[in-house]
């Protein structure tokens, strides 16, 4: 009562609502009890508090003897990082290092799966679902890959456009209705999801989707239909899991690209739907994948892992996402580049052009990590989103590499 009587007067104070208030006054009590290194960040500026946030987030479920230690990791993982791009370091880092506990809280928060609706201003509402990794990135591929396909057949609806009304018409009767008849068939566009990590699985639904309308061009939004749309495409997701992981050797964390470490039984049950796998080759002494010479055109594979370990374009700060981007050679192919990991990168049009036109100098001082110097010369670094794990065989032992046959 002491607590929540607080929160009130809290509240009233900052103009702010009262749920608000309890979990700013919970999160001070926590900076200034078991958290005093975060806190001190903080204060000395090297430390927002967005990045505070994930910092108390990802240590909720860690033993109080283990938590300084992992706090200080955190946040020497913060360094140089948006929160962002910090969150999804701190939770592979979290669940790495206790993989034991994923499974109960994916359990727990699946409990509190819902649909929510906002309302926003200027006619407009924001429709969120709170749902699985998985099923949501599935969504979202199906989605970009149906507006990619629009786009290039002329519709000049921006990538944001066409997923909002491929989806309302989806959720709204789309194809088939009364109104519209049966939508036109159209081949449908294969998107490849996979990636490495000892093995890799592409993961399909089971049927395909219908798609929505497009508007003529000059035509009022609402009185367009869902003729021109056709078929939804295949959408594909992409998982990273090791060998042993699969066999259930080990629990270790699987990745799921686009989000971040899942449990190994959730990597295992979406791989029984695997359609398609990639062997990821690895040097076991170095981590490093190999590369491809002097071909031009990135191979099926390659680009699959590329699309895993970027994860967003790799321009400072950019989230775009790898699956809307494209793959450019650091150096370029032209003055000797090679296509191999060490020196290709997803980039998003806008920063490809600035790399194009010279205003921004790219270079990748080890493979995956992208040094940038802008205009006025500073230098700015980023990482990938998803490092290789060092594998060493055991002394005395030979490296091997099985590539499973796809299916």
């Amino acid at each position: 009562m002491a607590f929540t009587l607080a929160a009130a007067e809290c509240a009233a104070l900052l103009q702010i609502p009262h749920g608000t208030a309890q979990r700013l006054m919970f999160e001070a009590g926590l900076l200034s009890g078991a958290h005093t290194a975060t806190l001190e960040a903080l204060q000395d500026g090297s430390l927002s508090y967005g990045h505070a946030q994930v910092v108390l987030d990802q240590c909720e479920s860690v033993p109080a003897a283990e938590l300084p230690e992992f706090e200080a990791a955190l946040l020497k993982a913060a360094e140089g990082q948006t929160r962002s791009q910090f969150s999804a370091k701190a939770r592979r880092l979290r669940e790495t290092k206790y993989p034991q506990t994923i499974e109960v809280r994916h359990l727990t928060a699946f409990e509190k799966r819902r649909v929510s609706l906002d309302r926003e201003e200027d006619g407009m509402s924001c429709l969120s679902a709170y749902l699985r990794a998985a099923e949501a990135q599935q969504i979202y591929t199906a989605l970009s890959t149906a507006a990619r396909g629009e786009q290039s057949d002329g519709d000049t609806r921006t990538a944001d456009q066409l997923r909002a009304d491929i989806l309302a018409q989806l959720l709204m009767g789309g194809p088939g209705s009364p109104r519209t008849g049966a939508a036109p068939e159209r081949t449908p566009v294969r998107s490849d999801r996979a990636g490495g990590g000892g093995k890799a699985a592409d993961i399909g639904p089971s049927r395909e989707s219908r798609g929505a309308g497009s508007a003529p061009e000059g035509a009022d939004s609402d009185d367009y239909d869902a003729e021109s749309f056709g078929i939804l495409p295949r959408a594909e997701i992409m998982v990273l899991i090791n060998a042993e992981t699969l066999c259930e050797a080990n629990e270790d964390p699987a990745e799921l690209h686009g989000y971040g470490p899942i449990s190994a039984e959730a990597a295992r049950r979406l791989s029984r739907h695997a359609t398609r796998w990639t062997g990821l080759v690895q040097d076991p002494d170095t981590g490093e994948i190999l590369g491809v010479g002097r071909r031009r055109k990135v191979p099926a594979g390659l680009a699959r892992w590329l699309r895993a370990r970027d994860g967003t374009c790799r321009f400072p700060g950019c989230r775009v996402s790898t699956a809307v981007t494209e793959i450019d050679h650091t150096t370029d192919w032209a003055d000797g580049g090679p296509t191999d990991h060490g020196n290709l990168a997803h980039l998003c049009r806008r920063h490809h052009r600035f790399k194009t036109l010279g205003f921004w100098k790219a270079r990748q001082p080890e493979p995956g990590v992208m040094e940038w110097t802008s205009p006025t010369g500073r230098v700015y670094r980023t990482e990938p989103f998803l490092e290789l794990a060092r594998v060493r065989p055991e002394p005395g032992q030979a490296s091997t590499l099985v590539t499973p046959p796809p299916f």
